[in-house]
């Protein structure tokens, strides 16, 4: 079995209410008695995209065990690439390859730099096909984006999810290695079907969004920044995904039963 950790939308802005709230998550992880392979993180890893903010990321994000990243729509390529990847800044997508024993992880990117929105380029479809025509029969595919494909019933997050789902929805569909398909980007945990696979957005690190049923008003965008932080272990059995959300309290654990 491997165990990944996924956290999303930590939206570091150089100040300490979100950089506390990734610190003790990852204080959490650090203590588990049998930790995760790996911690993903999917997305909106900034506020503004700042190389400062980067480099606050880089400070918190810190694990004995391989953290991966890929950028969302508050992010930029260039200083992503930069700061936390250490290689030359560029603004071409980055997509990247996590191979485990038994699993690969497709790390997509989504971003349309300077929009809100998603969309997959062709040469990142170019990109996943040969990855999938290199990875083994017996291998457990996991893939990870930002934007989720499919509408969550999210006002503030419907209108700027992936454009273009249906290619990534037919290759999903037409391989039995994909277990899933991992997102962030809505600040809220869902849970659906694409392409007959599961489709898991994670909720976020620094605030939650609510539904389309929380917006009292056109244009309201139902933000709560009171919630203790959340994340997603996945565990990938095989061929199978299990994932479980994880709330942290920001007060610490108690281990008996308040009277």
């Amino acid at each position: 079995m491997i165990v990944l950790a996924q956290l999303s939308d930590t939206h570091f802005d150089l100040h300490t209410h979100n950089s506390e709230r990734v610190e003790r998550v990852m204080a959490y992880l650090a203590g588990l008695p049998h930790r995760p392979d790996a911690i993903l993180v999917t997305g909106d890893i900034t506020d503004s995209g700042k190389a400062e903010e980067f480099e606050q990321a880089r400070a918190a994000l810190r694990a004995d065990v391989p953290v991966w990243v890929l950028p969302g729509n508050h992010d930029d390529r260039a200083n992503l690439r930069e700061v936390l990847l250490r290689r030359p800044p560029s603004y071409e997508p980055i997509n990247q390859a996590l191979r485990l024993d038994g699993l690969t992880v497709a790390l997509l990117d989504s971003t349309i730099p300077g929009e809100s929105g998603g969309e997959l380029s062709d040469d990142t479809y170019a990109w996943l096909t040969d990855l999938l025509r290199d990875t083994p029969a017996d291998s457990a595919v996991l893939l990870a984006l930002h934007h989720p494909p499919m509408p969550m019933y999210s006002t503030v997050v419907d209108p700027i999810r992936l454009a273009n789902p249906q290619r990534l929805e037919q290759i999903v569909a037409a391989d039995d290695r994909i277990v899933g398909v991992v997102t962030g980007h809505m600040h809220s945990m869902a849970t659906t079907l694409f392409g007959g696979r599961q489709l898991v957005v994670a909720p976020s690190v620094a605030s939650l969004i609510g539904g389309q049923w929380e917006v009292g008003s056109p244009g309201e965008v139902p933000i709560d920044y009171g919630p203790d932080p959340s994340l997603v272990l996945h565990a990938v059995d095989g061929h199978r995904l299990t994932s479980i959300v994880r709330i942290v309290p920001m007060g610490g654990r108690i281990g008996v039963q308040p009277r």
